[in-house]
């Protein structure tokens, strides 16, 4: 991995200048020595051999070069410790840049995960429901959709709730209530036809919405296998039995109800059609 280096700015020129003048300074007090010794050599060698001029020469030499050097060391020192802080500088960059990476794949990894689940679902979701579109209603019965019967067989026993209302209750229509026992009670005949259907279904849109980083992206992957029986099954399910608020807050968020023909749930009643907020039934352009 390849980090780039900060551009060259005023802490950088500071520092060069003086690592310069660090240098400058060595140089001085070297050639400071070398010109003491070339005059030393220019007197008489009696001079080595006093022990009091050589003293005075090193105090002489020590007073001058010693202090010049010094100055280099501390200019040296504050050098490293600039170096070392931009030392840590790169490596808090290079670590930043790996947390991303790690950040990034981890985010990969997650998607991965979450699509392996959800298309094992939505293929669950096809399967059933192709499932259900060619199944035995009993034992003696020709192959028919489910989907159909469900709504064909509800909608008969809604007619005969409605004349018995009109007979008994002078034309009043009958009560949510009413409703609500006459779909229950129908759908108990088809429950084992539906049951695990409707449970992925509610597993599947949940999941997407507690996991998926694009709801509305995968919620219109689904949408796109649903058919219109297959909604009009979802619609009664979820307002009459399940009755999930979480459910329908999703239903109504992405309109999940978009492919529902109105028409059928209206032959049965309008009324069922106010349960929803109208953004379920929302059509895109």
């Amino acid at each position: 991995m390849r980090i780039k280096k900060p551009n060259l700015n005023w802490g950088d020129i500071f520092a060069n200048l003086l690592a310069l003048c660090a240098f400058a300074a060595i140089g001085l007090g070297l050639w400071l020595c070398y010109i003491f010794i070339v005059k030393m050599n220019g007197f008489s060698e009696e001079i080595w051999q006093d022990r009091t001029l050589l003293g005075m020469a090193g105090e002489f030499l020590g007073g001058t070069v010693g202090p010049i050097w010094a100055l280099a060391g501390v200019i040296l020192f504050f050098l490293a410790l600039i170096y070392q802080k931009r030392e840590l500088v790169l490596q808090r960059m290079e670590l930043q840049e790996s947390r991303k990476i790690m950040e990034d794949q981890s985010q990969t990894i997650a998607i991965q995960q979450f699509e392996n689940t959800f298309f094992q679902l939505l293929n669950f979701h096809i399967n059933a429901a192709n499932h259900i579109r060619n199944t035995k209603i009993n034992a003696k019965a020709k192959s028919q959709n489910a989907f159909d019967e469900l709504y064909l067989e509800f909608k008969r026993e809604t007619d005969k709730l409605k004349k018995r209302r009109k007979t008994d209750a002078g034309g009043l229509s009958p009560s949510d209530e009413s409703f609500e026992n006459t779909f229950i009670a129908v759908f108990e005949g088809y429950k084992n036809t539906f049951q695990h259907y409707l449970e992925n279904y509610k597993a599947l849109l949940l999941f997407i919405k507690s996991k998926s980083h694009d709801p509305a992206f995968y919620y219109n992957i689904v949408k796109s296998h649903f058919t219109e029986q297959e909604v009009q099954v979802h619609f009664y399910y979820i307002i009459l039995v399940s009755k999930n608020k979480e459910l329908i807050e999703v239903i109504e968020k992405y309109h999940l109800f978009q492919k529902l023909n109105e028409r059928t749930v209206a032959d049965v009643d309008p009324y069922h059609l106010k349960k929803v907020n109208e953004e379920a039934f929302k059509r895109e352009d």
